[in-house]
């Protein structure tokens, strides 16, 4: 049987919140999405849309970003 287990969530300052929130990955495309967290380095964006802090148009799936 699994076990669960509570744990403490993360929250930002609330002066901060506004600049995290985002709309929803699906969406936005990247290109949408660039867009939008263009200048706000706390912007969520940043974490479920990676692709966003690439060159536009690199292979995401390229040895380079792997590395």
């Amino acid at each position: 049987m699994a076990v669960l287990k509570p744990f403490k969530g993360i929250r930002p300052p609330a002066e901060l919140a506004f600049r995290v929130a985002s709309r929803p990955y699906d969406v936005l495309n990247s290109e949408e999405a660039r867009k939008e967290a263009e200048g706000n380095p706390y912007s969520l964006l940043h974490i479920i849309k990676p692709e966003i802090d690439l060159e536009p148009g690199i292979d995401v799936h390229s040895e380079s970003v792997y590395k």
